[in-house]
Formats: C-alpha cells, structure tokens, sequence
C-alpha cells in the first residue's frame, strides 16, 4: 500500500497498519437485515392493499423532504463534511431529518461514511468498502451485511459531535424515531398513509442509497481523477434530482469538504439550491467552495482528456467552457503557463494571469502553453483562459479577446507557422 496522501492525514480516521482496511469479513447483521426487510415487506404488502393517489403524493412529499433536508443538506454536508455554518436549532432540525432516512443514527453513520471515505482515498481496500463486489453480492453486504475489519482503526470523532446531547439520543433511539411521523400520518389518513409515508419512504431511502452508492464507484462520468486512489467516486447525472444532488459523486470525492457538490453548468444540484436560499435568510452562513479547500497533488481532471493537446484544434465553443470552468472551479493544483515572454516581460505575464496560475518562463518555447490538467491549449487562447481564473477586468478582458485570439491561432496553423 502506497504512502498516506496528505490530504488524509488530518482525517477522522488514523491506521495504526497498512492493512487495516484490507483484512476483513463481511457477516449477517440480524439488525439491518430485519430492518429492511420488515420495512421493504410492510411497503410492498401493505403500500399495494392501501394504494391511493393521496398516500402516494405523501410518500412523494415526505421522502423528497427527508432526502433534500436531511440526508443532503444535515447528516452529509452539515454533520459530515461541515461544509457550512447555521443556528443550532437548523442543524439539530436537519440531522433529525436525516435520521428519518432509516439508514442509521448520526454517529453511526458518520462512522460509516468516514471509514469508507479514508478507504477509498487509498491505494487499495476492502471490496465492501468500494462496492468492488458484483452487482447482487454487493447489494446483500450493504443491505443486509457488516464487514467486521481484523484490525479496525480509530475514528475520531470532535467533541462538538461525539458529546452532543441531542445527537447521543438519536444514536441510541434511531429505529424508534420513525414512531412520530407514523403516529402523526396515521391520525392524518390511516394505515394507507403510515405504509407509504414511513415504510415506504425508509425502504426507499435505504435501497436508493446503496444503489447510488454502487453505480457512483462502477459507473458513470468524471470529470476528475484523483491519483492512486483504491476507486474513482462517478457522476450519476440522470439521478441528480433524485439525489438532491448527491449522485455528483465524482465531484464529491474530488473536493468533499464542498458545500456545492452540481460543480459546472448543466449539474443540477437542489442542495446547493436549498443552501443558497438559506444564505438569503440569514439561517447558513460561511459555506465552503471548491477554491476555499487546501490544494490536493493527487487531484487530477479527466474532463477534457478526450480533447486535442493542440490549441487550435479546439472548438471555440469548447474554449468558452473552459473559460467558464476556470472561473468557477478552483484550478487544479499542476496549472501553470510556460512560454519565452517575447513581447512582454515575465513579472507583468504573472500579473495578467494573476496567483492562481503559475507562469514558468522558458525562452526556449517559440509559444506559450497552457498545462490545465489534461488539456494542453497553446498561444493566445492559453492566455485568454488562464486570464479568467481572475476576476473582474482581467476576466472580462480575456472573454472579449478569446475569439480574436482563436481566429489568429486558426491562422497561424493553416499558413503552417
């Protein structure tokens, strides 16, 4: 196993060997088995006998509020990743919601989510830990099954969470706390409302979460790679909505402590919706972005690997959009511009292109050259572009000239210079 990245090493969890999220094995856990089968039983038993346009519209209503307010925006982003701030009766209302998902209780689940997290960032790790199993075996460990690690490491969990009162509660109480809302819907509309509105909705959420779990370490897009890394996170896009914008996963594992997981246009993200609200009432406040993260040197981008090296060969439609990508996502850690400096110095080079991308000077090149992860953009488009990594004039400047200076690169090529 390769050396602990460090981007890890202020993680929750520390190893005390390499092997610790290796050796394992994954047994019968009667209480998640019973769990989901009594819930997924009485869903499809009882939901099929009581099926009504009204119970249906409440399963809909209520698993879309639990989904977005609580697993989304207080059990993941909040109580997780912490990835912004709010009053403390918001954030105790949001993880209650979360809870209400049946996956686990607070502490629990971030346990979960921090093993799985610190061992997926490694070179290798269990395959129950990756959903590197086949689809079925896969969906019968997470649903049904524990893995029990030879040599489990520590989670530290802050004091801030691991003492809180109200969260030590609901961890001792989570399976009861489905009794409220089964209580309040049955005096609502019956049984037909208690079968759609609490079973239903927890098989839902327990069942979906583990299907986006698979599909977003098999299957899907990236748009970042991050290096030696036991299995890469995939964008699901056709379950965003769904997801609240979870299944941005590829995102996600790039930049996890991000409140903002739909990262470039086109990625709905209805978290980030919710929280952009809530700034605007006053409730979320300090909400951490992709350019607010320490650097990773194992972060790389695979979005644009399937275009040329050669910036004249780029469409100036693709040109915009990386402009547009370079404005709104931090860049990545290797992003730098080298060239002779021919006609300007290079100290005023470094100042057009500014200190988030690093200009090496090389008298040596005929053309300056833009490394951006994967992409390799070559004379005065890669000027244009490393230019809208800053803001303001300096923007604005290099959109107005990005069309002109693609026109003069098409030349340069076609007259072969």
């Amino acid at each position: 196993m390769s050396e602990i990245p460090l981007s890890l090493k202020s993680h929750r969890v520390q190893l005390d060997q390499a092997t610790s999220v290796l050796q394992g094995t994954v047994e019968l856990s009667w209480t998640k088995f019973l769990w989901f089968v009594g819930m997924a039983g009485a869903a499809l038993v009882g939901g099929m006998a009581t099926l009504r346009w009204d119970a249906f519209a409440v399963f809909v209503l209520v698993t879309g509020a639990v989904l977005l307010l609580g697993h989304s925006l207080g059990s993941h982003r909040k109580l997780i990743h912490n990835s912004y701030q709010c009053p403390k009766w918001l954030e105790n209302i949001l993880v209650y919601l979360g809870v209400q998902v049946g996956l686990a209780g607070p502490l629990g689940l971030m346990r979960q989510h921090e093993l799985r997290d610190f061992a997926q960032r490694l070179s290798d790790c269990h395959p129950y830990l990756r959903h590197g199993s086949s689809f079925w075996r896969d969906a019968w460990w997470q649903l049904c099954c524990e893995l029990h690690l030879a040599h489990p490491p520590e989670i530290h969990i802050e004091p801030r969470v691991a003492n809180d009162r109200f969260f030590l509660w609901l961890e001792r109480t989570w399976m009861l706390q489905q009794l409220p809302p089964a209580l309040l819907l049955y005096w609502l509309g019956g049984w037909a409302y208690v079968y759609w509105g609490v079973c239903a909705r927890v098989t839902a959420g327990v069942l979906g979460h583990w299907l986006i779990g698979y599909f977003a370490h098999n299957h899907g897009d990236m748009n970042y790679e991050v290096q030696d890394a036991a299995v890469q996170g995939r964008n699901i896009r056709w379950t965003s909505l769904l997801t609240m914008g979870e299944s941005w996963h590829n995102n996600h594992h790039a930049y996890p402590g991000s409140a903002k997981l739909g990262l470039f246009a086109g990625e709905w993200d209805p978290g980030w919706w919710a929280l952009v609200v809530f700034q605007k009432l006053g409730w979320v406040w300090s909400v951490r972005l992709p350019e607010d993260l320490p650097l990773r040197k194992e972060l790389r981008t695979c979005r644009l690997a399937a275009w040329s090296a050669a910036g004249s060969s780029f469409g100036l439609a693709q040109l915009f959009a990386l402009c547009r990508r370079a404005g709104s996502v931090r860049p990545y850690p290797d992003a730098r511009i080298t060239g002779p400096a021919a006609h300007i110095s290079a100290h005023f080079l470094q100042t057009l292109v500014g200190a988030r991308v690093h200009f090496d000077h090389d008298p040596s090149l005929r053309r300056l050259s833009l490394h951006y992860g994967q992409a390799r953009i070559q004379g005065l488009p890669a000027l244009c572009i490393a230019m809208c990594t800053r803001t303001g004039l300096f923007k604005g400047l290099a959109l107005v000239l990005l069309p002109f200076a693609f026109s003069w690169e098409r030349g340069r090529t076609l007259v072969g210079v």
